[in-house]
């Protein structure tokens, strides 16, 4: 009797492994086909390791939050490894340093940079079982493509950079023809306001104030906003990217308004629902314009031959998951990607408005300010830094 002819040769196998064209399932397979057991496969150059902590995930404080890893654990039997950082500044230098990730976590404005240097890799879809639930706008944002139309990225969430005020301390700021950045310069709150730490937010919503395209300015114009950066200094009572912080000196009356993101709105409205204080904080979307984003989960290069790059895909996946996403939706106010999620349960769009969002997504993001990749970031970068020294 004849010997069962494998399903590949061995040398052909090899190669498929090493370049990550074989998943795990097709390659335990093949070694089924061979007479080879599933506990030598594990062992095989190149190929996706078993547990689920092998993966490390390189992401924002809080992404770490086990509910958007549901199908990845329930695959893999744990979670995977995270690291976290806390602006894409950092993250960027780290992994260019050598720091070894094999899924991160970029936002709209780097995506496109990360790519450029070699950092992050396109995502191959045809893994990503809820790929075609994507709200289309989302994959088509400038910069999250290969000039071939490759997707760089799987959109996560999106949302906007607004200001959250305390109307009972702030009365006037009640009124939408008030919203507008020039809080921050308001000088009968010097003191009693927040602002984020990072270039992407402090020294671009200055320039949204001034009129400025953030994303290609000259001389002039930086030296413009940098004077209105070390102008709204004094006022600051907190300068940081914790938002729990923001949030939590608005409730106390330390901070009159502060910039915030939609997950912050999210808890001022359970603020509000608990104490009975219906309106006292407002979500004020600036007539000069908000700034909006997009952020999404993406691949390191070097995944292949470190074995993770079916796991990486798999993680991706779970994070977009209707599951995933309708958790961050209602536990943590911001704008989801899986199209499904806005039919579940209460998303209606008094709720989607009630945090600063909408489902209308293409109109949403177009009625800001886009957070994409600005020239002279590097630059820009250093002179904030030597701003925030006192130089």
């Amino acid at each position: 009797m004849d010997k069962i002819k494998p399903l590949m040769e061995a040398n052909e196998f090899e190669d498929k492994v090493c370049s990550g064209k074989l998943t795990r399932r097709q390659a335990h397979k093949v070694l089924a086909s061979a007479g080879v057991g599933t506990a030598m496969a594990t062992s095989m150059p190149g190929m996706a390791r078993a547990d689920g902590s092998d993966l490390v995930m390189f992401t924002w404080g809080g992404y770490d939050d086990a509910a958007f890893a549901q199908d990845y654990v329930r695959e893999y039997g744990s979670p995977p490894t995270y690291t976290l950082f806390s602006d894409q500044a950092e993250a960027m230098a780290k992994i260019r340093a050598g720091f070894e990730v094999d899924v991160v976590f970029p936002c709209s404005s780097k995506i496109g940079l990360w790519y450029d240097a070699g950092i992050v890799e396109p995502v191959d879809v045809s893994m990503i079982s809820h790929w075609d639930d994507v709200i289309e706008p989302l994959k088509h944002v400038p910069g999250a493509n290969t000039a071939d139309g490759q997707p760089l990225w799987v959109p996560e969430d999106f949302g906007a950079t607004a200001i959250i005020v305390n109307t009972e301390l702030a009365p006037e700021y009640a009124d939408p023809e008030m919203w507008s950045w020039s809080i921050f310069f308001d000088e009968k709150y010097a003191g009693r306001l927040a602002m984020f730490d990072a270039v992407e937010d402090h020294f671009n919503l200055f320039a949204i104030y001034a009129g400025i395209d953030f994303t290609d300015m000259n001389d002039e114009q930086i030296e413009t906003v940098a004077n209105l950066v070390r102008e709204s200094l004094p006022n600051m009572r907190l300068l940081t990217s914790d938002t729990t912080s923001m949030t939590q000196a608005l409730f106390s009356g330390e901070v009159v308004a502060s910039a915030a993101w939609n997950g912050m709105m999210l808890t001022a409205s359970g603020e509000m629902d608990a104490t009975g204080t219906q309106g006292k904080y407002i979500w004020m979307n600036p007539k000069e314009g908000a700034l909006t984003w997009v952020c999404g989960l993406t691949i390191d290069p070097r995944t292949k031959e470190r074995g993770t790059y079916e796991q990486a895909h798999a993680l991706l996946d779970a994070y977009i998951s209707p599951e995933s996403q309708y958790y961050e939706l209602t536990e943590w106010g911001y704008g989801v990607s899986n199209k499904k999620v806005y039919d579940m349960e209460g998303i209606t769009e008094e709720y989607l408005q009630s945090i600063g969002l909408s489902s209308d997504i293409e109109a949403y993001l177009a009625s800001g300010k886009f957070s994409v990749h600005q020239n002279r970031y590097g630059e820009i970068v250093n002179l904030y830094e030597q701003i925030l020294a006192g130089m």
